[in-house]
């Protein structure tokens, strides 16, 4: 009798461990912020703009995004009818991006929790699932991102067009937000298409500070004009002093009055309320606890980002890319979040996203490792053939 030959096992590594997040509950998750913010968030606070966009409110005189939103909204509703039909059509457009976003990064594992909990978050889910600017530009940044991770994992130009394409849009929809994602990017395609430095991140950052001294040494009076002339009148203006939750004490009159008081106005304004403001309105404290997971998600990815991303371009994308980027939103934002929390909560769905980034990109840099690990077969090698026992006579 002939004995079988051995064979030999393929030792594969590991795969990332968790399921990624599915698609339909993707889905589900927008559905329910929609129907939510509809019919249950809307007997507390005025759905005001989204309904603005639908009925026509706003007058010729408007902003161009404005007036394309509302031709949208509009055309939608007179074709659906129901103004929670057109709000679902906004909201699948923003899930549609996130469901981009997983798949061209393969979030999956314990890199997947920060991003179910912004999508779990009432501070996002309200505004990014009905009609209007936030929708859009939720969407859009989904997108982006979509095409950053998947072009990070498999270079491909189509990816590089998709993400100047969404940049173009974000900057028209919110400028300043727009922006912080077209220095992100200018980084990224630094990092990706750019001349390889064999230096440290560190270096690279002594370069990079420099390179922003010059630039700010330049266009510091313009940038001044616009946040003295632009961002602190109208964040002084817009909301009224009859609201609920203006904070008449905040008073910011310069550029000098924003940037040396960051280190108290950036965290309450992610955050949200204050205890004595919930003690006062408790509606408001679901989104001071939600304020709160917002601010500890930025600390995480602070975290990761400086500590935990591997050495070479990844850390420099977000040392370098995602760290200033994000600075760049958040000082644009924090007239509008500390100025009246209620409704600065409307400006900060359009980029909760972008602020764990940092695991997203962990993910998909895992699952490229993954990828050149795992042995590929030898199609030149003739196919192995088994042979079979020998029957004793």
């Amino acid at each position: 009798m002939h004995a079988l030959p051995s064979h030999r096992t393929t030792v594969y590594p590991p795969a990332l461990t968790g399921a990624p997040i599915k698609r339909l509950l993707v889905f589900t998750i927008f559905f329910v912020w929609t129907i939510f913010s509809a019919y249950v968030y809307s007997r507390y606070s005025q759905l005001g703009d989204a309904q603005a966009y639908m009925t026509d409110g706003y007058g010729e005189s408007a902003e161009g995004r404005t007036l394309l939103i509302t031709r949208i909204a509009t055309s939608l509703r007179s074709v659906l009818g129901a103004d929670v039909l057109v709000h679902l059509v906004f909201s699948l457009f923003a899930a549609s991006g996130v469901c981009y976003l997983i798949a061209q990064g393969d979030i999956r594992g314990r890199y997947r929790w920060p991003l179910l909990a912004i999508l779990l978050n009432p501070n996002f889910g309200v505004w990014a699932s009905v009609t209007g600017r936030e929708s859009l530009f939720v969407g859009l940044l989904a997108f982006f991102m979509g095409a950053v991770l998947g072009n990070y994992r498999r270079r491909r130009l189509a990816q590089v067009a998709l993400a100047l394409l969404c940049v173009a849009g974000m900057v028209y929809i919110r400028a300043p937000f727009g922006a912080g994602a077209a220095l992100f990017f200018l980084v990224y395609l630094m990092y990706t298409w750019g001349p390889r430095l064999r230096l440290s991140v560190g270096v690279q950052s002594i370069f990079f500070l420099l390179l922003a001294a010059q630039f700010l040494l330049f266009a510091w009076p313009y940038i001044n004009d616009y946040i003295d002339n632009e961002i602190l009148p109208l964040a002084r203006s817009y909301f009224t002093v009859a609201s609920a939750t203006t904070r008449t004490w905040v008073d910011l009159r310069t550029t000098g009055d924003l940037l040396t008081g960051l280190w108290w106005a950036l965290p309450l304004s992610l955050i949200g309320p204050t205890p004595a403001e919930v003690y006062a309105r408790p509606v408001m404290l679901p989104f001071f606890v939600a304020g709160m997971i917002v601010f500890g998600l930025l600390l995480h990815s602070i975290y990761l980002a400086v500590f935990k991303a591997p050495r070479g371009p990844t850390r420099g994308i977000l040392v370098l890319g995602w760290l200033p980027a994000t600075l760049v939103l958040l000082v644009s934002y924090v007239p509008f979040g500390v100025y009246n929390p209620g409704s600065g909560i409307r400006y900060a769905s359009c980029f909760l996203l972008f602020l764990v980034f940092p695991s997203l990109l962990l993910s998909a840099a895992a699952a490229v490792r993954q990828t050149a690990d795992v042995p590929r077969p030898d199609l030149s090698a003739p196919r192995a053939t088994r042979s079979r026992p020998a029957v004793a006579s």
